[in-house]
């Protein structure tokens, strides 16, 4: 996601994402209103494909380099991601952005980052997806250490909104952590980045199961099973831990570490042992969200949203999409 290296602390590093068709490498920010210090390959005014002119590079790694431009034929700033160069030949990478274009188009909510088309710039595939002038929430958790209670609650329905509208639409993320969410300059959680994300039916199955972010994996990822809206639940609730904590539920930072911890059933510290006066309404979420038995966990990102203090599940569907 965005580099913001200058008050990066070496114990919250970016955990790698992990692409089975590719390097491990961190995925890049759609967004940032910083200037990036590395200018990247595109230079700043250079027009790609006779309607994009970059502004600068905002971040970058194994899933690929964005960039922000402005669109001249809409007259807006969009931002570019573009496949590593020495990947822009390959059939089964080029196939994996052209499905997460087709798979976050279908996603049109207030609180996901919107993806608008793929292009091709002198062999150098891209998508071209929304800018977002602010940061990501790993970012702002690294300058902050966790939020106040009611803008936490806030961010916390936000996001559940954001993920509930993929669902909604049998989408699952995959690739759900701090990183991947923006808060837009308005102080509004975005979720982002669907670079590996795919349709549940197909992802039950089995494909691609340990592709992700090691550290916000199920139990089941790790065990190699298949991918469900309720890995994505068991994500949301490491991500939320850290929101309303800003410390991650786990210190381990290996695989092997993890699957350990998993199969000895060790729980993370509550979040009450944490954060004095935390809501118990708030920690019982969180909990329940990182059940290890898949089915004990709760059904959908809504329930979750609807149990969060003074949550009303109308109100909830209502905020996700779910009558639209």
């Amino acid at each position: 996601m965005t580099r913001d290296n200058e008050d990066r602390s070496p114990s919250r590093e970016d955990e790698p994402t992990i692409s089975n068709l590719g390097s491990p490498g961190a995925s890049p920010s759609v967004a940032s209103g910083d200037s990036p210090s590395d200018g990247g390959e595109f230079a700043a005014g250079l027009v790609i494909a006779g309607r994009f002119r970059i502004v600068g590079r905002l971040g970058g790694g194994g899933m690929g380099d964005v960039y922000r431009a402005d669109d001249h034929e809409l007259g807006t700033s969009v931002a570019l991601k573009f496949l590593p160069v020495e990947l822009s030949g390959d059939p089964v990478r080029l196939q994996r952005l052209r499905n997460e274009v087709r798979l976050a188009r279908q996603v049109a909510h207030p609180n996901v980052c919107r993806v608008y088309d793929i292009g091709d710039a002198d062999g150098r595939p891209f998508l071209s997806m929304e800018f977002i002038d602010g940061e990501d929430l790993a970012s702002l958790l690294r300058r902050i250490g966790r939020l106040p209670k009611d803008k936490a609650i806030e961010l916390a329905r936000e996001i559940c909104a954001g993920v509930g509208a993929a669902h909604e639409l049998g989408v699952v993320h995959r690739d759900l952590k701090p990183a991947n969410v923006m808060i837009d300059g308005r102080g509004r959680a975005r979720v982002a980045d669907f670079g590996l994300a795919g349709v549940a039916d197909e992802l039950a199955e089995g494909r691609d199961a340990t592709a992700g972010t090691p550290a916000y994996m199920a139990p089941e990822q790790l065990r190699g099973e298949g991918a469900t809206k309720r890995t994505d639940i068991f994500a949301l609730g490491l991500l939320l831990y850290e929101l309303f904590t800003g410390k991650r539920a786990h210190d381990v930072k290996t695989i092997a570490g993890l699957k350990e911890r998993y199969s000895s059933s060790a729980s993370p510290t509550s979040p009450s042992d944490l954060v004095e006066g935390m809501d118990p309404a708030v920690e019982r979420v969180i909990m329940n969200c990182l059940e290890l038995d898949p089915e004990s966990r709760p059904a959908s990102a809504l329930a979750v949203m609807a149990a969060l203090p003074g949550g009303d599940p109308l109100a909830a569907m209502l905020k996700a999409g779910a009558f639209s």
